[in-house]
């Protein structure tokens, strides 16, 4: 009996310890305005600091149920500026960002918003990891900083709403498949004053990242040195598509082609008729990738030498036969 109440005091402490381990963005700061909780933030769910697991969970999106825009109140932004998200354990803005012992990246992501609330498409805006040299995680310089996280706006945007996802990952239970812990929350803005020519890549949430990534399956108990920070490239503003070419491609462009060979057959001694060395024979075929001015089918000159062929052949028959004759 002893032992049973011995396992539920730790059971209880462990769960209690764990509340208190979690963590969400409790407010913003625009303009050096510190914005009440949750003002202009995606509604909290109940367990508002509780952590996703699952990189196919639909909570990665914002981690909430509520994704209509008219239950959040839009914050006006502008592009090219520094706002903050501060992240914070409880809902006092005294508490810390998080237990300092739940090492991770943290990263933050823009959207365009649909009508109806949802994101049209993520790309990555702020990512840091692990320092190497310092040895210190972003989790370390967000306590240090009372949970603030500046993020810089691009300046190359189109003016519109967005929603700008912030996210920390805590790798405490990583080294098992799937004990990552996801702490993220989207925040409601109006972005204006962009020069209009970004052209991010667009990624999907969920869909980013991959249960196997080395920035989500890592373990920070077997010693390590360096961090791969998980999800798409960086988006730089004034950049295009990593995997996008910038060249259009054109369906009537002329597309290279080989040499058209010799029949081997077309060595015969016989077939070295003077009369065969007009300037059919002697000019390249012509094609689109010479000319580029035809579209029509290109003949092969093994076609035609195999006619002209068999022309001498059967004219030199006729005049073997008509000197047999005499």
């Amino acid at each position: 009996m002893a032992g049973f109440h011995l396992r539920s005091i730790l059971l209880c402490f462990m769960l209690a310890f764990a509340a208190h381990a979690h963590t969400h963005i409790r407010n913003i700061i625009i303009d050096g305005k510190a914005l009440d909780r949750e003002e202009c933030i995606r509604p909290y769910e109940s367990n508002f600091n509780f952590p996703v697991k699952g990189v196919n969970n639909r909570q990665l999106v914002c981690r909430t149920t509520s994704m209509s825009p008219s239950k959040t109140n839009t914050c006006d932004v502008k592009a090219g500026s520094t706002m903050v998200i501060e992240f914070h354990e409880e809902m006092e803005r005294s508490s810390r960002a998080i237990e300092g012992k739940h090492y991770g990246p943290c990263l933050a992501y823009l959207s365009k918003m649909n009508s109806d609330g949802s994101p049209e498409g993520w790309f990555k805006i702020f990512e840091q990891g692990y320092d190497s040299s310092k040895k210190r995680w972003c989790i370390d310089d967000l306590n240090d900083n009372d949970g603030q996280l500046e993020i810089t706006i691009p300046g190359d945007l189109q003016d519109g709403n967005y929603l700008l996802r912030g996210e920390i990952i805590a790798l405490h239970l990583a080294e098992k498949r799937g004990g990552a812990e996801f702490y993220n929350n989207c925040v409601q803005l109006r972005i204006t004053g962009g020069t209009g020519s970004a052209s991010p890549e667009l990624f999907q949430i969920p869909g980013i990242y991959k249960e196997d990534d080395p920035g989500i399956h890592f373990n920070l108990y077997d010693g390590y040195s360096s961090y791969n920070i998980p999800g798409p490239k960086l988006y730089v503003p004034g950049s295009t598509p990593a995997n996008v070419s910038n060249k259009t491609t054109n369906p009537n462009e002329p597309v290279e082609s080989s040499p058209v060979k010799n029949d081997p057959e077309d060595k015969d001694p016989e077939d070295k008729d003077p009369e065969d060395k007009g300037p059919e024979d002697n000019d390249p075929v012509t094609s689109p990738d010479t000319e580029g001015k035809s579209n029509k089918p290109v003949k092969s000159n093994c076609t035609r030498n195999r006619k002209r062929r068999l022309m001498r052949k059967r004219r030199n028959f006729n005049v073997r036969r008509t000197k047999k004759e005499l």
